[in-house]
């Protein structure tokens, strides 16, 4: 079993460190092998909106950079953990970026939601199982509310936790869920 940590490589903080060592012994212990990307604002470039990704090279971007790496990553691993600051309720730039960015492993055509909104549907049969885990030394009850609230409404099958107290209770939590591939639901 493969499992793929990001995080964002601006904010490597003692929390930040305590966290992924933590989350990387878990993984060990469960038998995953661990990649582990730390991105910045120098590895990634913003998306174009050009939609290469779907005409020019279907399921690949365009852009020659980090993201190449990492979307290759993403499609051969059973889990993504992204690691990521939560900052006034959101997610880093760097993280949202690698997210935005994930756009090739969906097909270029819009389905409607039970909610109402909009997505595209999935390129492929199965993805790993996604988990953000939102961090910070110092985080709102409404801070923690909107990051849970924004990355529901940007996957919808992603678990979403929020690391603030000991590395026990996220991995208390961790012990929880089932790894592995899932349906075709990002």
């Amino acid at each position: 079993m493969k499992a793929l940590l990001i995080s964002d490589k601006q904010y490597l903080t003692k929390t930040y460190q305590s966290l992924k060592n933590s989350i990387e012994l878990f993984l060990k212990t469960k038998g995953f092998g661990t990649e582990i990307m730390e991105v910045g604002a120098e590895n990634l470039t913003f998306c174009k909106g050009c939609f290469g990704c779907w005409i020019k090279k279907p399921g690949e971007c365009v852009i020659n950079d980090m993201m190449t790496q990492i979307n290759q990553s993403f499609m051969n691993c059973d889990v993504v953990i992204y690691l990521s600051p939560i900052i006034f309720g959101q997610f880093s730039a760097n993280i949202k970026n690698t997210v935005d960015r994930s756009l090739p492993n969906m097909l270029p055509f819009f389905v409607k939601r039970p909610d109402g909104s909009t997505t595209h549907p999935p390129r492929y049969n199965t993805y790993p199982k996604q988990i953000i885990v939102g961090y910070g030394e110092t985080v709102s009850d409404e801070d923690k509310q909107l990051f849970i609230d924004v990355t529901k409404k940007h996957r919808r099958n992603i678990e979403v936790l929020i690391y603030q107290e000991t590395s026990e209770t996220i991995i208390k939590t961790l012990n929880t869920m089932e790894f592995g591939r899932m349906s075709d639901i990002l």
